[in-house]
């Protein structure tokens, strides 16, 4: 998928999402994040665009900016980005204290904001017509 692909279904699904889901109560943002899309966490960390690493995540929620980031060589489908899109902004209505701390006790697979987040995905249907 291109990253213009992506790019056109995140501007048909993403602001059905955010009238859905609305805006979070925690950390004192007043508007939703903003999805960027970029080819590599490492290449966008560094600025070094061919910077490579050991393992490259597909998509993140940067609490500190208010960005959800796609990387977007490891989109598979339209299906895929909307789950995605609903994964991370899950996260972004999350206390992220709370996600912190928990983090500490449970790591990553048990973490209960990451099983919620997963169990969000299966609402993606729910924004398929969109496309």
């Amino acid at each position: 998928m291109t990253k213009e692909e992506c790019q056109h279904i995140i501007n048909k699904v993403y602001p059905k999402i955010k009238e859905h889901y609305g805006l979070s109560k925690y950390d004192n943002y007043n508007e939703s994040p903003e999805i960027k899309l970029h080819h590599n966490i490492y290449a966008r960390l560094t600025g070094i665009e061919e910077m490579e690493g050991e393992s490259n995540p597909d998509a993140e929620y940067d609490r500190f900016t208010n960005t959800i980031w796609i990387y977007w060589p490891e989109s598979k489908s339209a299906r895929w980005i909307i789950e995605t899109i609903l994964h991370e902004y899950t996260h972004y209505l999350q206390d992220g204290e709370e996600f912190k701390r928990l983090y500490e006790t449970h790591g990553y697979n048990n973490h209960p904001f990451e099983i919620e987040a997963t169990k969000e995905e299966e609402n993606w249907h729910l924004f398929k017509k969109l496309l």
